[in-house]
């Protein structure tokens, strides 16, 4: 049976990076994007017959909409050159609304493109202007009527909550505006301050204030309640989606499955074997230009280590795992090894299980973390 591998496209570039973000992108270097999607190109290139078909296609960021037409086609026709890829693969582009126009959709849907995720945040302008994003409100409403009269229907949105002037009352305007949308999948994601951003040094300076844990987590429960309450299955932590729209790529990375990692920086995790591209681009192209796979870090993990990874990863989806699935896969007895674990964790209600799976109580998603520190 021929693998089937998620494969993964870092496109580092922004018009604006965010106030919050330390993901490796950077803006106002448009003159180096050219260069750098020939040296993507070559790089999948050296891939060429790989033996794996690809069943799942991600652009992440960055702002992969960010690239022009000409670019993004140079890129796909090198994919399409050079991989193997399955009559259903999901093909997905992380775009955000200002950069958005009906040429790039054009070129995405002539390059087989069936899944759109577009990052909101939020509705309200004033949330938007303090993270630093480009868009407001109106253009958000504006790109996604444009979509739809293009028949884009695989539309899903990203979300914050948690941020600075995000009260309870912005939170609910936020949800009651993404419902009436015609979405298919929604991300939702709890603020995180990120080292070196400007959020971590407003935060320091005292002139941003972050909202307390207990306020968070009544946003995420009134998260939880509303989406529910429009047909949106919660499947993981963070994400949601209607019946048949879950993302195959990111259930890759919560089930440990294989994937392929190329651009700038990209992680790849095949079998034991974690490995992490160069960062800068005189070294990705350096060597590239020598014919070689641009990896910096390089780790083979023991099973001991994956098993850990894959129990940690997999209680991210609401399911869990199931029990036949580790024991197989590590050659282990998970009720057994540990049992200690999950008697503790039964009493704290952060756990539960049956002769099928293990997963986490509602509680348990909000304080998980005890768990993973005593599997551990």
């Amino acid at each position: 049976m021929t693998e089937r591998l998620g494969l993964y496209l870092h496109i580092p570039f922004c018009q604006k990076k965010c106030h919050y973000c330390d993901f490796l992108t950077f803006s106002d270097m448009d003159d180096k994007m050219d260069e750098y999607v020939d040296y993507l190109c070559k790089e999948i290139a050296l891939y060429q017959g790989h033996p794996a078909q690809i069943d799942s296609l991600y652009f992440g960021g960055g702002t992969p909409s960010y690239l022009s037409s000409q670019q993004m086609a140079q890129i796909m026709a090198a994919v399409y050159r050079h991989f193997n890829l399955s009559d259903d693969c999901e093909i997905s582009i992380e775009m955000n609304p200002e950069s958005i126009t009906a040429g790039k959709l054009t070129t995405y849907l002539e390059y087989g493109f069936n899944r759109f995720s577009m990052g909101v945040q939020s509705f309200d302008d004033q949330v938007l202007k303090l993270m630093g994003r480009l868009h407001n409100r109106q253009t958000v409403f504006d790109k996604v009527d444009l979509m739809q009269s293009m028949g884009i229907d695989r539309l899903g949105i990203d979300m914050m909550f948690g941020n600075p002037k995000q009260t309870m009352s912005v939170l609910q305007e936020d949800v009651r505006l993404a419902m009436t949308l015609p979405i298919h999948h929604i991300s939702y994601y709890s603020l995180m301050i990120k080292d070196r951003t400007p959020f971590q040094r407003w935060v320091l300076t005292g002139q941003i204030k972050l909202i307390e844990d207990e306020e968070e987590r009544s946003m995420y429960h009134y998260i939880q309640d509303q989406l529910a309450q429009h047909g949106f299955h919660q499947y993981e932590i963070s994400n949601f989606a209607k019946p048949g729209y879950e993302s195959r790529h990111n259930k890759k990375y919560w089930q440990l499955e294989n994937y392929l990692g190329l651009g700038l920086g990209a992680s790849s995790n095949i079998d034991l074997v974690r490995f992490v591209n160069h960062r800068r681009f005189a070294d990705y192209y350096q060597m590239i230009d020598a014919g070689q796979a641009p990896v910096q870090y390089r780790e083979e993990m023991t099973m001991e280590e994956r098993e850990k990874e894959f129990i940690m990863l997999n209680l991210r989806l609401l399911k869990g795992f199931r029990l036949e699935e580790i024991n197989q896969r590590f050659g282990i007895d998970f009720l057994s090894k540990y049992q200690t674990v999950l008697d503790k964790h039964l009493q704290t209600g952060i756990i539960n299980y049956d002769a099928d799976r293990v997963w986490f109580t509602d509680f348990g998603l909000d304080v998980g973390n005890q768990f993973y520190l005593d599997i551990l």
